[in-house]
């Protein structure tokens, strides 16, 4: 039976009415559904109805068509079960996931679009990846003819990637489900396409609930940032240089810094650990230490202690970092402060202003820099 007969018969039993349980048999036979073998597919011994009922938010379709048999099969024990468990509302959500499923796996099957699909699409396309089980975005790209078509494909392909992109996929598929394709706007010109992309990755990337697995955030991007850290971070004072009294440590934690960090969280990004020298640092006598996300100081430290990780002296992220990491990282730095929570004066002044003015913004990829003051 192909699956737009089975959809229609789903639906006849997808009722809010109270039905016979004859009628669902029938239903799952005509399907070719029935699973007369529906305890191999339990999870407990003896088989608990209400504990593998737990079971359907995650559960595939055939693992959908156990729980149905199950429950027919109770009712064959306890006369009158199957209608007390309709009246809970215990069996309509197993019907409505059999046709989800059926419904996302019936459009997965387009693996490309038509002649006059591509013709209406008129240019280049924006879209959406969305995983089924949450209805969450995880991907948005743009493209044009059957571009929104080749991810699976390509997670097909390298069945092992580490991409995150490809590992969603398969994530998605290996639960019995298929990626859900979305084309949020379409007749674009190149230019258009590439400004739609990057506006939607940062609204998305805004949002908390939201996990992207897009790598690239696309051309001529900005972080999306409410009104109150636009200002903050556009429209921060610029420090130049004969405002610098200290010798500074920077540090760009541009791929590591979240908005709403909490100051532990943030205190432990930027002390470390960072590929830097401590003969250098007691060399040029640091004595403070600046966190800083795309230009902006969003933090100020100053440090009572420097360490190298084989240490192991109250350092960031130990709870995390298991025996490899550390031997892999162990000539690396980190700080300490023990105050870390009060900022001094000196530290107040640095805060929140901006160093795009100074070459320690545009040195190299490396996120060590120095700053010193004028000594001319």
């Amino acid at each position: 039976m192909n699956t737009d007969d089975k959809i229609k018969l789903l639906q006849s039993i997808n009722n809010p009415e109270i039905l016979p349980a004859e009628l669902f048999y029938d239903v799952l036979e005509k399907c070719g559904d029935l699973k007369n073998s529906y305890f191999d597919y339990m999870v407990t011994q003896p088989i608990d109805c209400n504990m593998e009922l737990l079971r359907l938010p995650t559960a595939n379709y055939d693992l959908c068509c156990a729980l149905l048999a199950m429950l027919l099969n109770e009712d064959c024990l306890i006369n009158g079960s199957f209608e007390k468990r309709q009246r809970q509302g215990q069996v309509k959500p197993i019907v409505e996931r059999m046709l989800h499923i059926l419904f996302i796996n019936n459009t997965a099957k387009l693996k490309s679009f038509s002649e006059k699909s591509r013709e209406s699409l008129n240019g280049f396309y924006v879209y959406a990846l969305i995983d089924p089980r949450d209805e969450k975005i995880f991907y948005i790209g743009k493209g044009t003819g059957d571009r929104v078509f080749s991810h699976e494909a390509e997670s097909a392909k390298v069945p092992n990637s580490e991409r995150a992109k490809l590992r969603k996929i398969k994530e998605i598929e290996n639960s019995g489900f298929a990626v859900k394709r979305v084309i949020v706007n379409w007749g674009l010109t190149e230019d258009e396409a590439f400004a739609s992309e990057a506006s939607l990755i940062n609204l998305n990337k805004y949002i908390p609930d939201i996990q992207l697995t897009n790598e690239v955030s696309g051309h001529h991007v900005h972080e999306a940032l409410s009104v109150e850290d636009f200002e903050l971070q556009y429209g921060a004072i610029p420090l130049k240089q004969e405002d610098i009294k200290h010798s500074i440590l920077v540090i760009k934690i541009n791929k590591l810094y979240r908005r709403n960090m909490t100051e532990d969280e943030l205190y432990d990004v930027v002390r470390g650990y960072w590929n830097a020298s401590l003969r250098s640092i007691e060399t040029r006598k640091v004595e403070y230490v600046f966190g800083v996300y795309n230009g902006l100081i969003v933090a100020v430290y100053k440090p009572d202690e420097w360490h190298h990780i084989y240490e192991n002296i109250d350092a960031p992220q130990h709870d995390i970092l298991t025996e490899e990491d550390y031997e892999r990282l162990k000539n690396r730095v980190y700080f300490i402060c023990k105050d870390y929570k009060n900022i001094d004066e000196n530290g107040r002044f640095y805060l929140h202003k901006s160093i795009l003015d100074l070459k320690a913004s545009q040195s190299s990829q490396n996120p060590i820099t120095y700053l010193s003051p004028d000594k001319s």
